[in-house]
């Protein structure tokens, strides 16, 4: 039994004799959805969208009326008086200093101004949908991102399976054209082309494992996971179903208006929309209502106020209230009318993102489309080769076995199906990673 064959027997004993669990191997699915809990540009949009929350609840704020309390402490030299310009009769002193203590509670409330507080509103919440849309399509980039590092590091996996089979083939070979030169039956070129192949063949199988091992390593970055080098991928799979749609513009029409890019430039063309009709509102005049009561308490330097100047009714006596509307028209629309301008020029701009975004939407479905097909072809040419090379090294190894044959005439039919075999699992994940990305413009 090959030596390397007893020790992993052996380790699943002693781990099942331990009770020690095997390695973990992450399943595509579970990279998937560790990268979108981890993922800081995940993680930077799902905050965008908090902030885009907050921004449309203050928009709505804005139809609410704002309260404020007022206090002042000030100071006034000479003959007056803050309610009333002058100091009455009965508190003159020839020391007409004094000091004052203000308070007021005012409210203030928009009453019309133009439509802005609505369509403000309307252009949050058109903002707050494109911000959710932005979200699902890094998400879908994020998919697309981790199957293809996920297959490429099966693929590099598989390719150093490939070379650590070709390696146990090729000392078969140096075993047995050893043996056949010590019979002389073989020249000793033989052996030493044998000896030659295998310390190519390991050297291909260093480079494969070196491979898996980077692949891995990127896998895990893209990912943001943080472990040790224990971290490996579990095997996929085809699912069976080879059957591809009719054509790129069916998939095409069938998410065109649903993908998250095309509902996150549209969306974004109506926020603008609202934006022109947010500049438009300095066009109108604007009504507010306003309103406070408030009081003032004096105190003269040099005097003291009699008892009946300090009770509750003088107090009260310096109290006032006021209500009132206040009209702004404007009358001068230099900066209104850029405004305005400049929103037209968005709305624009916004809708040639729309077309832009639906152009390459359309590119990416036909790339992938064409991609998987192709790979499909390959896929299926590549398996057929495989069982190909695999007759012909077999009718090599009996000629070679029967002295019809030499080495290098069986090397060179060894080296055709290890081709084949890379060439095999190459188009097999790449028809796997085509796929899947298809498969996920059509979720």
């Amino acid at each position: 039994m090959n030596i390397r064959i007893r020790l992993g027997i052996t380790s699943l004993l002693l781990m099942s004799a331990l009770g020690l669990p095997a390695q973990h191997k992450w399943t595509l699915d579970e990279c998937i959805d560790y990268a979108m809990e981890h993922n800081i540009d995940i993680l930077q949009r799902d905050l965008n969208i908090t902030k885009q929350q907050v921004s449309l609840e203050s928009a709505k704020n804005q139809r609410l009326p704002d309260l404020s309390l007022q206090l002042g402490e000030q100071v006034s030299f000479g003959n007056y008086n803050l309610a009333t310009g002058y100091v009455e009769d009965e508190i003159k002193d020839e020391n007409r200093d004094l000091s004052y203590t203000t308070a007021r509670l005012a409210i203030t409330m928009p009453i019309f101004s133009g439509f802005k507080v609505k369509n403000s509103v309307k252009a949050d919440e058109f903002a707050l949908q494109s911000a959710t849309a932005n979200l699902d399509n890094a998400r879908k980039d994020m998919k697309i991102n981790v199957a293809v590092y996920y297959l490429e590091c099966l693929y590099y996996k598989s390719m150093a399976d490939v070379a650590y089979a070709q390696v146990g083939v090729s000392k078969k070979l140096l075993e047995r054209a050893t043996a056949l030169v010590e019979e002389g039956k073989r020249p000793r070129s033989e052996q030493a082309e044998a000896e030659s192949q295998l310390s190519n063949d390991e050297y291909l199988l260093t480079d494969a494992k070196g491979q898996a091992t980077l692949a891995l390593l990127s896998l895990r970055q893209l990912l943001n996971l943080e472990t040790d080098g224990d971290f490996d991928v579990a095997e996929m799979d085809n699912d069976g179903n080879t059957v591809l749609p009719l054509s790129p513009e069916i998939v095409y029409n069938g998410v065109s208006e649903t993908y998250p890019s095309i509902i996150e430039a549209k969306s974004m063309i109506e926020a603008s929309r609202s934006q022109v009709q947010v500049a438009r509102s300095g066009l109108y005049p604007s009504v507010m209502f306003q309103g406070y009561i408030g009081a003032f308490f004096p105190a003269f330097f040099g005097k003291e106020i009699r008892g009946d100047m300090a009770d509750f009714s003088f107090f009260r006596n310096l109290m006032n209230e006021v209500v009132g509307l206040h009209v702004v028209i404007p009358l001068i629309y230099k900066k209104t009318r850029s405004n305005i301008r400049s929103a037209n020029l968005d709305v624009r701009y916004r809708e040639m993102m729309l077309d832009d975004a639906r152009q390459n939407l359309r590119k990416d479905i036909e790339t992938a489309y064409y991609n998987a097909n192709v790979a499909k072809d390959k896929y299926e040419a590549a398996e057929k080769s495989v069982i190909a090379s695999r007759i012909t090294v077999g009718y090599e190894e009996e000629r070679y076995d029967a002295g019809r044959s030499n080495i290098f005439d069986l090397q060179q039919a060894q080296q055709k199906l290890l081709q084949a075999q890379q060439n095999a699992v190459r188009a097999k994940y790449e028809y796997l990673v085509r796929k899947r990305i298809l498969d996920f413009y059509m979720e």
